[in-house]
């Protein structure tokens, strides 16, 4: 008799989580979704977003070039600079429109979207410091 309480006990609590759990995926959604028209997502939703759609749309990269793992990179060679992440996030922009990739150079991506962000840099009169010892001539 106690078996059967605690299976109907059991069967319960199960469906009380998962009940739980879908409503908590299902009020996050539509508040990503209520975000977006309004322009009020954040970095992090706005991913979520497009992780949230990639299955159905049938998108599944190999290769992401993201802002921030450029500027990793970017600053293995550029003193932080307060202009350097817009103009890295516009050269990732850039890059991201035009990049047609070939044996998957990911690296080769982040280096151009750098060298735009450092002419980007020059045609807006900022000056980065490069932390290598050679002098660039585009600067």
């Amino acid at each position: 008799m106690f078996d059967v309480i605690r299976r109907r006990i059991a069967a319960i609590a199960l469906w009380t989580r998962r009940h739980r759990y879908r409503c908590g995926a299902s009020l996050s959604r539509w508040t990503r979704a209520w975000r977006y028209p309004a322009g009020r997502l954040s970095a992090d939703e706005a991913q979520r977003l497009m992780l949230d759609c990639r299955y159905p749309a049938g998108w599944h990269p190999l290769l992401v070039l993201t802002v921030e793992d450029t500027l990793k990179l970017a600053r293995e060679e550029i003193a932080d600079h307060p202009d350097l992440h817009r103009l890295i996030a516009n050269g990732c922009a850039r890059v991201g429109d035009k990049w047609e990739p070939y044996y998957g150079e990911l690296l080769e991506a982040r280096c151009w979207a750098i060298n735009f962000a450092k002419n980007y840099a020059v045609d807006e009169g900022i000056t980065f410091v490069l932390l290598n010892d050679e002098p660039d001539s585009n600067l």
